[in-house]
């Protein structure tokens, strides 16, 4: 494994973890930084989240996974504009 993708992997297991153990704002934080790496990891930090506090009649919204799919969305668009600003010239 090269050393980016061992990054990637720590930043992975620390995003998919950190709802268990972290605050929301750090929770969507380390989502959003791993969803630059991975675009669809958003999606599935903001599902983890929806499950583990999900409470009978308190909302009928998926808040966490619609708030993921927007990171997932932003942190998509940020990329592909990085890519294409240093390969493009």
């Amino acid at each position: 494994m090269t050393r980016g993708r061992v990054v990637s992997a720590v930043l992975a297991f620390c995003a998919l973890a950190a709802p268990f153990l972290f605050p929301w704002a750090y929770a969507a934080l380390l989502a959003f930084l791993l969803a630059l790496a991975e675009p669809l990891a958003g999606i599935a930090c903001g599902i983890i989240a929806d499950a583990l506090y999900y409470a009978p009649g308190a909302s009928h919204v998926p808040y966490g996974t619609l708030l993921g799919f927007a990171g997932s969305l932003i942190a998509y668009l940020v990329r592909r504009f990085v890519k294409t600003r240093i390969i493009g010239g």
